[in-house]
């Protein structure tokens, strides 16, 4: 893979694939021939590992989007986590959009609990019921090898252009360290729902976010730069 990273970072500004937070990492993508997946699968084999890739604005000030992940144990449906936790929102509809930490519990009652020893996060209420689990092989699925990609950006025509800057390789997650930035609140989630008229739940993805990548990186065993 450093090989073609070295290539695309050649060809200078290419146009973005998708606008948006996602928007570097589908480009790479797109340009690298790797299709997109959200089911857990890894985007490509780097130095003979699974590697899931992720791309960042350079300087960028807003949280960034570590992946989107469905909680291995579900004890609720999304329609009944909206119709026990949610509200209405400005479109009169039941809608369940809040941000998630261990800090405090949100206006609806919700807030994380985090098992760094048992390897689970969970959101849990008041009443101490657990309704969603994410476990340590959750965890892995998305984030047990990196490469993260940094591009300088620009704007032509209300179009969003790229080049690669840098590429860290980081592999072997410390779950327990990630565990530890969850429980910090360094990394938040994102509960990002409603429900349509119908009744049935619209999910844009449950979001694991934080603010910069230097927090993360302490968690490998080894970090590499390929560019």
């Amino acid at each position: 893979m450093p090989t073609e990273l070295l290539k695309l970072k050649a060809r200078g500004w290419i146009p973005s694939s998708r606008k948006g937070d996602t928007g570097i990492g589908k480009t790479i993508e797109d340009h690298l021939g790797i299709p997109e997946n959200n089911q857990g699968e890894s985007d490509c084999i780097c130095r003979g590992l699974p590697v899931e890739i992720k791309g960042r604005r350079l300087d960028t000030k807003s949280m960034i989007t570590l992946f989107t992940l469905e909680p291995g144990v579900r004890h609720l449906k999304d329609a009944d986590l909206i119709r026990k936790y949610g509200y209405v929102n400005s479109r009169g509809r039941p809608a369940l959009k809040i941000t998630l930490t261990p800090v405090s519990f949100t206006p609806q009652g919700l807030k994380l609990e985090i098992d760094e020893k048992g390897g689970s996060i969970a959101i849990v209420d008041r009443n101490g019921y657990k309704p969603w689990i994410w476990t340590t092989e959750d965890i892995h699925l998305k984030l047990q090898n990196l490469c993260i990609i940094t591009a300088r950006t620009k704007k032509e025509d209300e179009r969003e252009y790229f080049v690669i800057d840098s590429a860290i390789l980081a592999t072997g997650l410390d779950t327990i360290c990630f565990f530890t930035l969850v429980a910090k609140g360094t990394v938040k989630i994102d509960l990002r729902m409603h429900l349509k008229p119908s009744g049935v739940a619209r999910n844009h993805g449950t979001a694991f976010r934080l603010l910069d990548y230097s927090d993360l990186l302490r968690c490998y065993g080894k970090t590499e730069k390929l560019l």
